[in-house]
């Protein structure tokens, strides 16, 4: 994608949909099961991008071929992996705040990929990056546990699903870079969403559920499994021609419009302490994707 705003507006949408997400997610979890909500959330959506798969099947296929076991595991990682996991820890925590916390422990995900950086890339971690994950880690831990840990508290282990998701969103985010050098953006929307689909079908037919929906709750499942194809289709084509590090940086934002949704569509609260541990994980996050003045004029020389 040419053009410093044009990538720039299409990462804001992305932004702005994924963070809608959050409270839509825990009002369909009324009707439906957490395996049974992912199933149906990927599986319409791979219905949806059929037709694109048979228009242009010789270039995915090749693609297929190019990237081959690959597609599988990034979709693992994609799909069923951090969306299970989502669902789960959004079901376990507080009706009353969890759709916003979720908001706001999801953006760990740059932190996590820094990480992966340094252990699997051999990046260098900086004494500021350090610094950022280790306050990261400690507003994630209060957020999550109150500074009480416990997995006997349903929010604790909930939170602590929600953490594990973020870090399945870095892998796949890392693999996707790597893919993207022999797939188009569209498809790796295709092939993760078939393959994602395919492993949640057996993994939903050990409970099958098929809920009654009312209209609100089938426009809702709309957005979530259709409405949201277009942001990942953007994230991916600007991820063609940008860093991941630097693209991450745009999930600061996620909490923000997070939190709003939440408040304005669910009517959830966060209490001043929680809210404190939230801009704690931002910060702990800006640090690990920013470098001071003095390591910018190192690089320069």
């Amino acid at each position: 994608m040419k053009g410093r705003n044009a990538r720039i507006s299409a990462l804001l949408i992305c932004v702005v949909v994924w963070a809608l997400t959050f409270p839509v997610i825990k009002f369909l979890l009324g009707y439906f099961q957490p395996v049974s909500l992912s199933l149906f959330r990927y599986g319409i959506g791979a219905v949806a991008l059929f037709p694109f798969l048979l228009k242009d099947r010789k270039r995915m296929l090749r693609e297929l071929r190019l990237v081959g076991f690959l597609f599988p595991v990034f979709a693992l990682f994609t799909v069923p992996l951090p969306d299970l996991l989502q669902n789960f820890g959004m079901h376990m925590m507080g009706p009353g705040t969890a759709a916003s916390v979720t908001s706001i422990l999801q953006p760990m995900s740059p932190v996590f990929t820094l990480i992966l950086a340094a252990i699997f890339l051999k990046e260098e971690v900086t004494s500021r990056k350090l610094a950022g994950i280790s306050v990261a880690f400690v507003g994630a831990f209060m957020l999550s546990t109150g500074g009480s840990p416990s997995l006997n508290n349903p929010s604790t282990a909930g939170s602590a699903l929600i953490l594990l998701s973020s870090l399945s969103y870095a892998i796949s985010g890392t693999m996707g870079k790597d893919i993207l050098h022999r797939a188009s953006p569209m498809g790796i929307m295709i092939w993760g969403y078939l393959f994602g689909s395919l492993i949640l079908l057996p993994v939903w037919a050990v409970s099958p559920q098929v809920p009654s929906l009312d209209a609100l709750a089938l426009l809702a499942l709309l957005f979530l499994s259709v409405g949201t194809l277009f942001p990942y289709l953007l994230w991916y084509r600007v991820l063609k021609d940008s860093e991941v590090s630097k693209q991450t940086a745009f999930v600061f934002l996620i909490p923000l419009f997070g939190v709003m949704f939440s408040s304005v569509l669910l009517s959830e609260r966060i209490p001043p302490s929680l809210m404190a541990w939230g801009l704690l994980i931002l910060l702990g996050v800006y640090l690990t994707q920013t470098e001071g003045r003095g390591a910018d004029t190192r690089q320069r020389k």
